[in-house]
């Protein structure tokens, strides 16, 4: 009989036992469900994402940018929100504009520069909205080559700092991942950004990129004339840039170039046998005065094209080359090139240098100590153009 209450207190143990842990599994499962699929998401055709550095002397731009933004969210189901850091601010400031409403999301830190922010926008952006399309727009000056979101430090009279394009360009490629590749366009509203350096640098940020090889104006005015496109059903990240560049003021820009990101990744491959070439041939008759650069933030380009071809043109085996590699970039990874802006001037005169640019540009070191300043960028860890510097600069 004893033995028997003791099989009876153990089975009953045993069954307790099972349906807590059943219990527990369960509760775990749902909050694990919870936090994937959160009910309050919200969900859009396109979300829009502006990340405004202004704490620096483009401050007076936002305000004037967040209105043109609300009126074009009036009639509109995209969703568009925008960071912004104000010069004097002690904070950073985020605001969801929806229908021409705008509310106010209280958020920490102020420094725009500092990478670690930006990433946690972009969590907090794929943590409260689903999108079938988004569209990541970075404004502000644009610095080096790998510079980027300049933070001037008015509320702790800081020194200025910058935050580093790789830097960017890895956390955005992260957050492309991880809503399944539906980044269709990334827009680097900077000067100067139109290089192939920071253009292979972001192949992985989204379908599309847009920059310009110069200078921008500010505050441009395409706003409207863009999120007003993107209502229509078809439209993804190519007409969405295209829709940028043909509601834009002739006055805010020189040309803008749109690449297609798929193309852009084969550019090692392409550029690589190009200058296998050039390296063999005899170098020391070139003359970096004979070729039309422009500079911005203390660095020299030169429209990649003009540099490439002019080399090429010491030897008339990389004739062929070079023309097989300016169709490519021409006609394959420029998917759109944006001529006729007027930021120049209107006169022929003020735009004989700058006639003739294919769109992209290529850092040109003008010392030797400058010839590895890149190094650590993705495109030269693909091409040897660092050995290629060493060879004409100084020469």
């Amino acid at each position: 009989m004893m033995m028997m209450i003791k099989r009876r207190k153990f089975c009953r143990y045993i069954a307790l036992s099972s349906a807590c842990l059943a219990g527990a599994l369960e509760k775990k499962l749902a909050l694990s469900t919870t936090a994937k699929f959160s009910p309050t998401k919200s969900f859009h055709n396109w979300v829009v994402l502006y990340w405004m550095p202004y704490d620096n002397d483009l401050v007076r731009f936002g305000e004037p940018i967040i209105k043109m933004l609300t009126r074009g969210t009036q009639n509109s189901e995209v969703a568009v929100v925008v960071q912004s850091d104000y010069w004097g601010d002690k904070k950073m400031r985020r605001r969801l504009l929806v229908k021409g409403t705008t509310k106010e999301i209280n958020i920490q830190g102020e420094d725009s520069s500092d990478v670690s922010a930006f990433s946690a926008y972009l969590d907090w952006a794929k943590e409260n909205f689903e999108a079938k399309n988004w569209a990541i727009i970075i404004v502000g000056h644009g610095g080096r080559i790998n510079e980027v979101s300049p933070d001037d430090h008015r509320a702790t009279n800081q020194t200025r700092t910058w935050m580093r394009v790789d830097q960017l360009t890895n956390v955005l490629s992260n957050f492309n991942q991880g809503v399944n590749g539906r980044v269709e366009l990334l827009f680097w509203q900077n000067c100067n950004k139109a290089t192939l350096e920071v253009m292979y640098q972001a192949r992985n940020c989204a379908k599309y990129t847009l920059a310009s090889q110069l200078l921008l104006g500010a505050p441009n005015y395409y706003y409207e004339g863009f999120l007003n496109r993107l209502q229509e059903p078809s439209v993804g990240g190519r007409e969405a840039a295209i829709a940028i560049m043909d509601s834009e003021r002739a006055d805010m820009y020189h040309t803008l170039t749109l690449v297609d990101n798929e193309e852009v990744k084969l550019i090692p491959e392409k550029l690589s046998r190009l200058l296998r070439l050039i390296l063999n041939n005899n170098l020391l008759s070139v003359r970096q005065s004979e070729l039309s650069t422009f500079r911005y933030f203390g660095e020299q380009c030169c429209d990649a094209l003009v540099f490439l071809g002019y080399l090429s043109s010491l030897n008339k085996k990389g004739y062929l080359e070079f023309t097989e590699f300016a169709n490519f970039l021409r006609h394959r990874v420029i998917t759109f090139h944006k001529i006729g802006g007027e930021f120049y001037g209107t006169s022929r005169h003020n735009n004989t240098k700058l006639e003739g640019l294919c769109g992209l540009s290529l850092y040109l070191p003008e010392t030797q100590k400058d010839t590895s300043r890149y190094s650590s960028l993705a495109l030269y860890q693909k091409v040897d153009l660092v050995n290629l510097y060493r060879r004409i600069v100084n020469i």
